[in-house]
């Protein structure tokens, strides 16, 4: 199931002065790269992903586990022309980030010299510390990676747990149960979704989920894991004990900051950045999910989409600004 690259037709010559380097293939990454090259269609691009595929849409991700969408469905390719001066490096982690020599180095050790760099590094989901959360049939729900797992599990699994009530929770509970899973919801909080709904539109939202075949458990969280190597159940703080074969943690989100933090870049919660997306090296940018503008980090993509019109703007000379999003985000479940 795993995406393979496409052919790539059109090789681009190596820049002679430095590119715009990109750290990140996300949707956030990938509409930066978009959006510059629509304003100056010549810009020296290398833009760098550490996952094995080519971009894709992370939102649609549920579509996947679902059986709603097929794998074609998620690809998120830049739109380039006929041609273009765009190197896409797959699988290519960047390690470190020199800001006097303005280089990054990958995780082979190849060093690249950038004119500007901006970092779309996203988010990496949150694992409670729990005891036994390493055995096998515990999975995160964030990535294709992450999809690929649970949709090979998903038919084997009978009883599942999803950790966390909020929107990406919800969902995976959703694709679990199509497959005749029995799925219980495990939210700390009081009520589910409760960054984004209040009480009243909590409770209709629990009836409607509960009205479907899920379980909801609210006010509680998972204490221990109980197994032999392998899930076989959980054991709450309130002392329930919940037979399970599959656990989906869903509690969150952090920003990727360590490039950021390890260069020497300011970091609060996220890569700090001022209204024209710099990070405190003003060669150095910060889009999407990793950054904290006005000490917040909106952790949805549309917000994203914005802060990278912004910065593409900026380094090619303009003077815009960005002072802030409506967040908005669609339940699919």
């Amino acid at each position: 199931m795993s995406a393979v690259l496409k052919e790539v037709r059109h090789i681009p010559e190596e820049p002679s002065t430095p590119p715009v380097i990109v750290v990140g293939t996300g949707p956030v990454g990938i509409h930066f790269v978009e959006q510059l090259l629509r304003r100056q269609p010549d810009t020296a691009v290398v833009i760098f992903g550490d996952e094995p595929w080519e971009p894709y849409n992370r939102v649609r991700l549920t579509g996947l586990l679902t059986g709603e969408c097929k794998l074609s469905a998620l690809q998120n390719p830049i739109k380039l022309g006929a041609t273009h001066n765009v190197i896409q490096q797959f699988n290519c982690k960047i390690v470190s980030i020199d800001c006097t020599r303005r280089l990054v180095t990958d995780h082979l050790g190849h060093s690249r010299e950038y004119s500007k760099l901006v970092l779309a590094t996203g988010s990496t989901p949150h694992v409670p510390n729990i005891d036994g959360v390493d055995h096998a049939g515990i999975y995160t729900f964030r990535s294709l990676g992450d999809a690929e797992k649970l949709v090979a599990r998903r038919a084997r699994s009978r009883r599942a747990i999803v950790l966390g009530g909020g929107l990406l929770g919800l969902e995976a509970a959703r694709g679990l149960q199509k497959y005749n899973t029995d799925v219980t919801i495990v939210e700390h909080a009081a009520r589910l979704m409760s960054q984004q709904l209040d009480d009243p539109a909590a409770a209709l939202l629990r009836e409607h989920l509960m009205s479907s075949g899920l379980r909801v458990v609210l006010g509680d969280s998972v204490k221990r894991v109980i197994g032999d190597g392998r899930i076989k159940g959980v054991e709450l703080r309130s002392g329930r004990r919940i037979a399970c074969d599959t656990m989906v943690i869903s509690t969150g989100t952090r920003p990727n900051l360590r490039l950021a933090l390890d260069a020497g870049i300011s970091v609060g919660r996220g890569i700090r950045v001022n209204d024209r997306m710099q990070t405190s090296d003003e060669n150095v940018f910060a889009v999407g999910e990793c950054a904290e503008h006005r000490d917040r980090i909106y952790g949805l993509v549309a917000p994203g989409l914005e802060q990278a019109g912004v910065a593409a703007h900026c380094i090619l000379g303009g003077d815009s600004h960005y002072t802030g999003s409506m967040a908005a985000m669609r339940l699919k479940a």
